[in-house]
């Protein structure tokens, strides 16, 4: 009897999301960036009117959605599940279907150190990714991580190798160097959301509609 107690407990405390290894311990909400540019050979202004000088994340538990706001605004909507992702252009024009199981880069070397750095009062680790075509520096939260099905299978974009290598923090602070200019973004919100917000802010049903007659 006191076992068959203890089993229904547990599966309770389960249920309601009190387990500490649940699914409510991965952050699911929204994230904003602001971006700036440096480039040795670019003007600076021109690479701030032609490229995004905001970033909006959406993450829940299996998929996630970003939007680069600028002169040409991009949103792409990824499903964990799928592993594909659709962006869609500010003009409007259509949706285009990716298939994120193939990379688009490869990763020769990484390295993940502590830091004392803090950013909205939250501790954070370093990772460095050393790509065939560009070099990427990540401040993740050591506090707020994404679920696992937004990245392990993400190979585009070395996401999985993120995931793997930062455990999924939640990234704060980021550089990236690509060959003629860095990048830099930097977080100015987080907003907290239940554990049954979604992300994608698209019918699930026409992902999978485009999806499918893009084959």
């Amino acid at each position: 009897m006191k076992f068959r107690y203890f089993y229904i407990l547990t599966a309770l405390l389960i249920h309601v999301g009190c387990n500490t290894k649940g699914a409510q311990d991965y952050f699911t909400g929204s994230i904003e960036y602001a971006y700036t540019y440096s480039s040795d050979s670019l003007n600076a202004d021109s690479l701030m009117k032609a490229r995004p000088a905001k970033g909006v994340f959406r993450y829940d538990l299996d998929n996630y959605q970003s939007q680069f706001l600028g002169k040409d605004t991009l949103t792409y909507y990824y499903s964990g599940s799928l592993n594909k992702a659709l962006s869609l252009a500010g003009s409007g024009v259509g949706y285009e279907c990716e298939d994120y199981a193939i990379a688009t880069d490869s990763v020769t070397s990484w390295r993940l150190y502590d830091t004392d750095e803090k950013i909205l009062e939250q501790n954070c680790s370093v990772l460095e990714l050393q790509k065939g075509n560009s070099w990427v520096k990540y401040f993740i939260s050591k506090m707020r991580k994404v679920a696992p099905a937004t990245y392990q299978k993400h190979k585009a974009y070395n996401w999985d190798v993120y995931g793997e290598k930062g455990g999924g923090g939640l990234i704060l602070k980021m550089e990236h160097r690509f060959k003629y200019f860095s990048m830099k973004g930097t977080v100015t919100m987080i907003k907290d959301e239940p554990g049954d917000f979604k992300a994608l802010q698209l019918d699930e049903r026409k992902f999978l509609e485009i999806c499918n007659n893009k084959k």
